[in-house]
């Protein structure tokens, strides 16, 4: 810094050439250090007006090379920008930029300068050593003279060029966390980095580690955006999925909805039409949320149409369904599911329940609800599960309310369960509502109940009423 100094002196006609070599010289041997301007001024080359309007210059050159720092968003394009700045304004042979991997501490190369760069560009270094590690670690700016013979000096990293001379800085996010080092070595004009370049080029440096704290920050924004457009997509996609419009059957009414905890859900309900008399009721639910959840749901979706169209038996449905399932999923994963036929001509229900919360009829005359959990254990879990099937009639007035662990394991802000005696209540005491009413009532009451604390799990309702 002093050397660049003593040529815009020059250029200004402050002071001959000569007059500043003389002082560099002069600097060079002082002990303890002295600064260039105190040593003009006290040979009679300047005043202190004229240091002070240098002080003011290189403020100047300060404010232009932050506005070039300043000038980009783009990681790759920054990197470079303060390269470059930092060896105009250091003067030095070689510079590099260095980041810290907050995980191990090593230093990584991300952007030298130099004869040498392609040779160490992502190179590392490992967690408190060399120079720049010391200068990592302890936060502090560091200024050596014969690099090599200092023993913190990494000699690794010095491949095919002499290092004599460095200057080291650390770089703070705003926070003040140490996120790299900056560093620049030997002087071009082969003059020594002092202790006066010091401030200049720390000042530099936090303004480059605030430029590069902006871009990440932009960077993270940017990506974040983008996953929340693509998880946008997905859950439009996965919405396709469900039935909005049910089939319609003389004499039974259907409703359902399906409330993801976030954007995308693991739950799955359905009505499919078999022919004119008859419907399958399914409604499941896959182990975990959120993306991986929504892809297993979509598999198995897909497996359980494709047995529902060959019109089998409940069970050989479910077992069949299973026996694909236990292939295409992790061993860890499992869905659990309701599945029914339901005869509309005859009022006759037959299900399996593969290890899913048992639905709820409810039967208005007798004022008494049937649990539905004859079936077997989870889909996943074995291919050679056998399940069973039962048969129930559904006459005029009753209501079969489907469901999954979202609705009864919904908590409020006490960490209370919605639970299952509550929704036994709801079903006693509205069941004779319409389906569509019900579900939405059953829907509010959770809600109501959880008093706006955050969703834990998908929440998903099928409703059937015998009219």
């Amino acid at each position: 810094m002093a050397k660049f100094i003593g040529e815009i002196l020059v250029e200004r006609g402050l002071a001959s050439r000569d007059q500043i070599q003389q002082a560099l010289h002069l600097q060079s041997q002082s002990t303890p250090h002295k600064m260039l301007g105190q040593i003009l001024i006290d040979q009679g080359v300047l005043t202190q007006s004229q240091i002070r309007l240098m002080s003011s210059e290189r403020e100047s050159l300060l404010l232009r090379l932050i506005a070039r720092i300043n000038s980009t968003l783009n990681t790759e394009s920054l990197l470079a920008t303060i390269m470059q700045a930092a060896e105009d304004v250091m003067g030095a042979q070689a510079s590099s930029l260095l980041l810290l991997d907050r995980e191990t501490g090593d230093l990584l190369v991300a952007v030298p300068t130099g004869p040498v760069r392609a040779e160490i560009l992502g190179r590392r270094i490992p967690a408190g050593r060399g120079l720049c590690g010391w200068v990592a670690s302890r936060g502090e700016p560091l200024v050596v003279h014969g690099a090599q013979k200092d023993p913190r000096f990494f000699g690794d990293i010095d491949v095919k060029f002499h290092t004599i001379d460095l200057i080291g800085v650390p770089l703070r996010n705003p926070a003040g966390d140490v996120i790299g080092v900056l560093e620049a070595i030997n002087r071009r004009d082969g003059t020594e980095f002092t202790e006066e370049d010091v401030p200049f080029f720390s000042a530099f440096a936090d303004h480059a580690a605030i430029a590069l704290e902006k871009a990440r920050l932009q960077r993270e924004q940017v990506e974040k955006e983008r996953l929340e457009q693509q998880l946008t997509w997905a859950r439009q996609i996965q919405q396709g999925f469900l039935r909005k419009e049910m089939p319609g059957y003389p004499g039974f009414a259907f409703a359902a909805l399906s409330v993801p905890a976030i954007y995308l859900s693991g739950d799955y309900y359905d009505v499919i039409r078999i022919d004119k008399d008859r419907c399958a009721l399914a409604i499941a639910d896959v182990s975990g949320k959120g993306p991986p959840a929504a892809l297993l749901i979509a598999t198995f979706r897909a497996v359980l149409l494709a047995q529902a169209a060959r019109d089998l038996s409940p069970e050989d449905t479910v077992r069949l369904t299973n026996e694909i399932i236990v292939r295409e999923i992790p061993p860890q994963s499992f869905v659990t599911l309701f599945y029914a036929v339901l005869n509309t001509a005859r009022g006759e229900l037959t299900y399996v329940n593969a290890g899913h919360n048992p639905p709820m009829l409810y039967d208005p005359s007798r004022g008494e609800i049937d649990l539905l959990e004859v079936g077997g254990t989870v889909i996943g879990f074995a291919a050679s599960t056998q399940y069973r099937s039962e048969r129930h009639e559904m006459r005029p007035g009753q209501l079969l309310m489907m469901y999954t662990d979202g609705v009864t394991e919904a908590r409020n802000a006490a960490q209370e369960f919605f639970g299952q005696e509550r929704l036994h209540a709801l079903v006693l005491g509205h069941g004779r509502e319409d389906a569509q009413t019900f579900a939405q009532r059953v829907h509010d009451s959770v809600l109501q109940f959880t008093g706006g604390a955050p969703q834990a799990d998908d929440i998903t309702l099928l409703v059937a009423k015998a009219g």
